[in-house]
């Protein structure tokens, strides 16, 4: 009887429309941030999740909708009537919109993946669970609208809880809200994650936590609903209250430290054919094709022309600010890379050769960091470096105008000074020792 019921309410009432507006709002979401996750199964859980801040709030309001479906067409005291209890009348459709709402959620997530799916092999496990974990997020967000809509009976209800939920999350993911909000608010909600990237993933204790806390919420948020009683609702907080108490003893106490190093992801995948050896990692296997030949020409490039070149090229997960080990590596030319969203690395061959050459194939210092004037001079300094190695003015953008007068200064000395001095930027950009890469490269003396 009760799945007949539940067919019925699926069929005649709105939850088959929550499911598809829901899906196609979620899917809209994502793809005008699909540069951000393209080619990605991590980044395409922690987007869908950074959206339950505004997902949430519309279950919130929806289920507060749904709820005040009987009085709107008058006939709340007539079923209240029946001699069956409050639980058995309004459970399927308290299971209805349960349904929809994680419906909604799964229907966005397979528009993610069908980009992704065409485009990588690497399926991290833990991307999945982020995903599954959202779905409990829009479970105990419709139910407790559902509480809310059968607690205050009015037609203001819906819009005011959606409202109010959405007011909930601008605070949580504002760096305001952060800095004035608890923070243990802030790890129960629903992309507490802080910075996340290409080469992280979330540790199977954080999603344990997580449904744990949601488990608990979505019990709060379906007794309120189906209680008849004051002192039946107010022993259905206790579960959320458990719940939280018990995930915030999993969590780390900082959300600095829920995103975690996907060594998986980062990976060597190295080009198999004749030639110097190109590496990308795991996560941008797809960029391979695109990264190896302007690779190979900037190591023919640093071969000609310097000493001691590197010989071989490969992506490095660490971003040039990040605590590097000195000196960097000789042989072996380590580059950054981002992905378009349809998996292949941004920017031309002719682009990816020049960031490969920058600074005569060296990545920045870190001594840079909050020092302006210096971090100009180290800019300029390596983008004449790659100009002198190219044979032609460095391209027009920031720094461009101060580099092309570099390197004009450059070429103005003795051919044997300007390979000396090219060589003599590349010794001190490897060791990161703080020095002016511009004096070294331009400066009247030495």
């Amino acid at each position: 009887m009760t799945g007949r019921i539940l067919r019925v309410e699926l069929r005649r009432s709105a939850a088959l429309r929550v499911a598809g507006g829901t899906a196609l709002l979620g899917a809209a979401l994502l793809y005008v941030a699909v540069d951000g996750w393209g080619g990605r199964w991590m980044l395409l859980a922690l987007w869908q999740r950074e959206y339950l801040f505004i997902l949430w709030p519309v279950a919130l309001g929806l289920g507060a909708w749904h709820a005040g479906r009987d009085r709107r067409c008058r006939t709340d005291e007539l079923i209240s009537t029946t001699a069956r209890p409050r639980w058995q009348r309004v459970l399927p459709a308290a299971a209805a919109m349960a349904l929809s709402a994680a419906a909604g959620y799964i229907l966005m997530y397979a528009a993610g993946v069908a980009q992704v799916a065409m485009l990588t092999s690497y399926l991290p496990g833990q991307s999945v669970v982020i995903a599954g974990v959202g779905v409990l997020w829009m479970v105990s967000g419709a139910w407790l609208g559902m509480t809310v809509g059968a607690l205050v009976p009015s037609r203001l209800t819906p819009a005011v809880t959606a409202v109010a939920g959405a007011a909930v999350a601008i605070v949580a993911i504002t760096d305001r809200g952060y800095a004035h909000v608890p923070k243990f608010v802030h790890l129960l909600t629903p992309s507490p994650f802080g910075f996340w990237g290409d080469f992280v993933t979330v540790s199977g204790r954080v999603s344990v936590a997580h449904t744990v806390w949601l488990a608990g919420l979505a019990v709060t948020g379906l007794a309120g609903f189906v209680c008849a009683t004051r002192t039946a609702r107010l022993v259905g907080l206790v579960p959320a209250v458990v719940a939280a108490v018990v995930a915030l003893a999993l969590l780390p106490a900082d959300r600095q430290r829920l995103p975690v190093p996907d060594p998986e992801a980062a990976a060597p995948v190295c080009s198999s054919d004749a030639g110097p050896e190109v590496c990308v990692t795991r996560v941008h296997a797809t960029a391979l094709a695109d990264l190896r030949e302007p690779a190979r020409q900037a190591l023919a490039t640093l071969s000609a022309k310097l000493p001691q070149a590197p010989t071989s090229v490969r992506e490095t997960p660490a971003s040039w600010y990040d605590p590097q080990p000195r000196p960097q590596p000789r042989n072996t030319l380590l580059v950054e890379l981002e992905l378009d969203p349809w998996g292949g690395a941004k920017g031309s061959p002719d682009e990816l050769r020049w960031r490969l050459l920058d600074g005569a194939g060296t990545r920045p210092c870190t001594y840079i960091i909050g020092k302006p004037a210096a971090a100009r001079s180290h800019h300029i300094a390596r983008l004449a470096a790659a100009a002198w190695l190219v044979g032609g003015p460095p391209p027009s953008g920031e720094h461009g105008d101060a580099a092309l007068r570099a390197f004009e200064k450059l070429q103005s000395l003795p051919a044997t000074e300007q390979r000396a001095r090219i060589a003599a930027l590349r010794e001190a950009a490897l060791a990161c020792d703080e020095v002016n890469l511009l004096e070294v490269l331009v400066g009247d003396s030495r």
